[in-house]
């Protein structure tokens, strides 16, 4: 049952990204599709997208709670992104890919996959507990994340100045996130066309991911496909060394905390890397191929990891 409901979880969305497989192969994207996709999600469909999720999915005391609370879980990708970083090093991840690597390594994708994963395993008392997780995990990738894929260009980290850098960090996904959140703050809303207008743009940016992973990989001709040691230590990382350090953290520095907690936590911190690790690194044009890589393998192998986790977690 628990293998069934974590394959539904991810089977929708490989599907999607089969047809921008399919697509690419009819020929449908030229080289200038592939570079005008990353810019579309990333600046026109994203920042609604984050506004308008933050702005619907918590009241003003609830996101305040979760600014505090959030803390915990953020703590677990920084300590798993700066073991990402130790692991990159020690066994020479590919430069132009490091921040890649340890941003996928260390943010989840919590929504698409990770919100009806958790609400079919636990049910709605669940919900609490994936939003903070969310909350945070979205809180690190378009800081902390972001900005170690936007390094990843060797032109984009020299000499950058202090300016440079805060702009990688407030991209417009994050001032779109930010908006959202100041406006649940000050208990203020937009009139109903604006946040109708969000929602739809907001809402094309998981099929355009898709299609857009979906498209790389048929670039990237898997008939002559290689996978390499930074993959599979990427993968390794995503799937059983993050959930592991959470875990392991939770029983040392939170023994008292609620087991569904417990197990929601550990569930998300082991869920395929998120999808934006593919779309920035195109974005940037560091390693969109490693990228799309490292999503859809997660994505595909989370089918047998899931119901491991949680078989685990049930002990």
């Amino acid at each position: 049952m628990v293998f069934w409901l974590a394959l539904q979880g991810v089977l929708g969305l490989l599907l999607i990204s089969i047809v921008g497989y399919v697509l690419a192969a009819k020929g449908w994207f030229d080289d200038h599709a592939i570079i005008m996709m990353p810019r579309l999600i990333t600046c026109v469909a994203l920042p609604p997208y984050l506004f308008y999720t933050v702005s619907h999915s918590f009241q003003r005391e609830q996101l305040l709670h979760m600014i505090v609370s959030s803390l915990f879980p953020l703590l677990s990708m920084l300590v798993t992104f700066a073991l990402a970083w130790v692991l990159a090093r020690l066994f020479r991840v590919k430069e132009g890919r490091r921040g890649l690597f340890c941003a996928g390594m260390s943010a989840s994708n919590t929504m698409y996959i990770g919100l009806p994963v958790n609400l079919a395993l636990f049910g709605e008392e669940a919900l609490p507990f994936v939003l903070l997780y969310f909350f945070a995990n979205t809180v690190f990738f378009w800081t902390v994340g972001n900005y170690a894929i936007s390094h990843d260009k060797v032109e984009l980290r020299a000499g950058a100045s202090l300016w440079s850098n805060a702009r990688h960090i407030l991209s417009p996904p994050m001032i779109g996130m930010l908006s959202g959140a100041a406006l649940v703050i000050f208990s203020l809303r937009l009139p109903r066309f604006l946040e109708s207008c969000a929602q739809y743009l907001g809402n094309m940016t998981t099929p355009l991911a898709l299609i857009f992973i979906g498209v790389s990989l048929y670039k990237m001709d898997l008939r002559h496909l290689h996978i390499d040691r930074d993959l599979v230590l990427g993968i390794v990382g995503k799937l059983v060394l993050a959930p592991l350090v959470l875990a392991v953290m939770l029983a040392y520095c939170l023994p008292d905390v609620p087991d569904l907690m417990r197990k929601v936590f550990i569930i998300q911190a082991g869920l395929p890397s998120i999808l934006q690790t593919a779309l920035m690194s195109a974005y940037y044009d560091t390693d969109p191929q490693y990228g799309a890589l490292m999503v859809t393998l997660t994505t595909l192998l989370s089918t047998l990891t899931i119901p491991l986790a949680m078989t685990l977690v049930s002990l």
